[in-house]
């Protein structure tokens, strides 16, 4: 959980043994999304995902942010991949947004030419 000043919820992040698992054996490539829902405090709902050797969705993480900006995804990223043991994807597929690429040359300077924008 990332907390501002006053120790109030800013950030928050999941990942289980179980996303671990899965990310350590399929880890190539992955989706991320922060645009999926919202909760009744606007903060939208983040997803790490990828897919598994029998082409199914597998979920590597997720969490609830409350700014789409660099310095939140940045934090996100980093959390994210402190508890993936340090192993950044080779790809990372997500939508045209500047202050997430932005936070993805930082984080994953290697994944950087797998940056795919869907529109």
């Amino acid at each position: 959980m990332d907390l501002d000043e006053e120790g109030r919820l800013k950030n928050m992040f999941w990942v289980d043994a179980r996303s671990r698992a899965f990310y350590k054996e399929f880890r190539d490539a992955l989706t991320f999304d922060s645009t999926y829902l919202t909760n009744k405090y606007d903060m939208p709902f983040a997803t790490f995902v990828g897919v598994n050797h029998h082409g199914q969705s597998t979920l590597f993480g997720c969490g609830l942010i409350s700014n789409e900006d660099t310095k939140t995804y940045i934090w996100f990223f980093q959390s994210w991949l402190t508890c993936m043991s340090g192993y950044a994807p080779k790809a990372i597929i997500t939508g045209q947004d500047k202050a997430m690429k932005k936070a993805i040359e930082i984080v994953f300077p290697d994944a950087l030419g797998g940056v795919c924008g869907i529109h």
